[in-house]
């Protein structure tokens, strides 16, 4: 195993946890925006929480991202890629929509919670890993 694939390997074991708190806050937040009034205090716990996930998610990416090519474990790289694509394809997107919409409640409420600024970030995390190759 090379420092390539115990780097990957280090994200992988962190991102059991990190993903598994990502999905749940996803629940949460879609809980709360399926509500017509929603609770602008939980929603603003809500996104700090997200945001510190989406940070180590964002780490964890980077170190995934600079690694994959030198990478010699195939059944590491797959799980690294496999990983990679639910991101982009179903949790940073559910995320993003899921954002937009609390963004747009908020907004009519006459409350800026930068949630702009948290798009910004989704958009610049899902184009670092476009690039990838699934």
């Amino acid at each position: 195993m090379n420092e390539s694939d115990m780097a990957i390997s280090r994200v992988l074991f962190d991102f059991e946890t990190i993903i598994n708190d990502h999905t749940e806050y996803l629940n949460e937040l879609e809980n709360l925006v399926a509500f017509p009034e929603p609770d602008i205090g939980k929603a603003t716990r809500l996104v700090r929480r997200m945001r510190r996930v989406r940070k180590e998610l964002f780490q964890g990416l980077e170190v995934i991202i600079q690694n994959i090519d030198k990478t010699s474990d195939t059944k590491i790289k797959e799980e690294a890629l496999g990983l990679i694509n639910y991101l982009v394809i179903v949790g940073l997107k559910d995320e993003k929509e899921l954002l937009n919409s609390l963004n747009n409640y908020l907004k009519d409420k006459g409350v800026n919670m930068e949630i702009d600024k948290d798009l910004e970030q989704i958009d610049k995390i899902m184009n670092s890993m476009s690039h990838l190759n699934f």
